[in-house]
C-alpha cells in the first residue's frame, strides 16, 4: 500500500519567474527552504535520500560535498520519473561555480512531470 501512495504524490508546481524574485527578494533564505521542500517531495516520490531535517542538516555539516552529491542524485532521482536525465550537467554546473542555476533548472523538470 505504502508504493500506492507514492505513485500519487506529485512533485509541486511552481512558477521559475517567481523562484528568481524569491532568490533575489529573501537574500538567499529561498533557496534554502526551496532545497528542503524539493528534497522532501523528491522522498515522497521516489522513497530515496533524507527526509526534511535531515537533508538540512547534511547541507550544513557536509562541508558542501552532501550539496554536490545531491544535486546529482536529484538530477538521477527526477530521471526515474520520466524526465530527461540531467544529474551531469547539475553537477558540472555546481562544480564551475554555476551551480545557483540548479533550482531553477530542477524546479523546471518537476514542473514537467507535474502536468
Amino acid at each position: 500500500m505504502a508504493k500506492a501512495g507514492k505513485e500519487h504524490t506529485i512533485m509541486k508546481r511552481r512558477s521559475i519567474g517567481v523562484m528568481v524574485l524569491l532568490f533575489l527578494v529573501t537574500f538567499g533564505i529561498y533557496p534554502i527552504i526551496w532545497t528542503i521542500k524539493f528534497q522532501m517531495e523528491l522522498k515522497a516520490k521516489t522513497g530515496d535520500g533524507f527526509g526534511g531535517l535531515g537533508h538540512f542538516l547534511m547541507l550544513i555539516f557536509g562541508f558542501g560535498i552532501y550539496a554536490l552529491y545531491w544535486q546529482y542524485a536529484a538530477g538521477k532521482r527526477l530521471a526515474k520519473q520520466g524526465v530527461e536525465d540531467h544529474s551531469v550537467l547539475y553537477l558540472i554546473l555546481s562544480l564551475l561555480a554555476f551551480g545557483w542555476l540548479n533550482p531553477f533548472l530542477m524546479q523546471s523538470q518537476a514542473n514537467k512531470i507535474a502536468e
